[in-house]
């Protein structure tokens, strides 16, 4: 009979045989666009979680959540980035700006969007040039964390894809990438890396942000595509704090 009874732990078990550095959980989706969106429900979940400092949610909170009001709903973002994409449902297009045609008459969410590098080629004849964009668009993230937290809109979260695909085959340089890291761990942002085009050995490493060195791993990392399953690798502390916060259908 299939799936065997013992299926979640050989499910467990193969996906974090093959976990990026400093993920220790796990947890499944059906799609690219679902693991992102329940990714940014985590993340969410974290954000908050720390602010009322690890307390269980006030009957205010429990209230307005049901009515989608503040406190209960907060007026969180995710910031990400020109050229992204990252899915097609309500979270995950909101952080997708690759073409019209995905957002065109679907109402969204005041998100910060900072900038992808635009680097010019061969790179070897650009560095300074390149080096001069990276940190413009760095810059620009942290002027819009600042800017969203004084709009009491706080970004909880930093999501980009190691290599922006349906945006134009774009890339970056790896300081920028541990440099945008950095930028997340100042701030107490999640820093979300969407491996849902690139993860699975296509780049020459099986996650592709591996070619950065990172020091201070990902938070989240998401996955989908050639990897058979969706979901997204955490970190514990990523790891909602009751059940049923993050769910669906093929979870029993």
């Amino acid at each position: 009979i299939l799936p065997p009874e013992n299926f979640p732990d050989k499910l467990n078990e193969s996906l974090l045989s093959i976990a990026p550095s400093g993920m220790t959980r796990v947890q499944t989706m059906a799609c690219g666009s679902c693991s992102n969106e329940n990714a940014f429900k985590s993340m969410f979940i974290w954000y908050r979680n720390k602010e009322r400092g690890y307390t269980s949610p006030s009957e205010q909170e429990v209230g307005t959540c049901m009515i989608n009001q503040t406190p209960g709903c907060p007026d969180l973002s995710i910031l990400s980035f020109m050229g992204a994409f990252h899915g097609r449902t309500m979270g995950c297009l909101a952080t997708t700006h690759s073409k019209a045609i995905h957002k065109l008459d679907i109402p969204s969410f005041d998100w910060p969007i900072a900038p992808f590098p635009k680097l010019q080629y061969p790179l070897e004849e650009f560095v300074r040039e390149n080096a001069q964009e990276e940190a413009r668009c760095l810059e620009e993230v942290e002027d819009l964390i600042v800017k969203w937290r004084q709009k009491d809109k706080p970004v909880a979260g930093i999501v980009i894809e190691p290599i922006q695909a349906e945006g134009g085959d774009n890339h970056a340089s790896p300081d920028f990438f541990i440099k945008l890291r950095n930028i997340a761990r100042k701030h107490g942002c999640a820093f979300h890396v969407d491996e849902v085009q690139t993860g699975g050995g296509t780049t020459g490493k099986f996650w592709a942000h591996e070619h950065w060195g990172l020091d201070d791993p990902a938070d989240v990392v998401s996955f989908s595509k050639k990897l058979q399953t969706g979901g997204y690798y955490h970190r514990d502390e990523m790891q909602p704090d009751k059940p049923y916060r993050i769910f669906n259908t093929w979870m029993g």
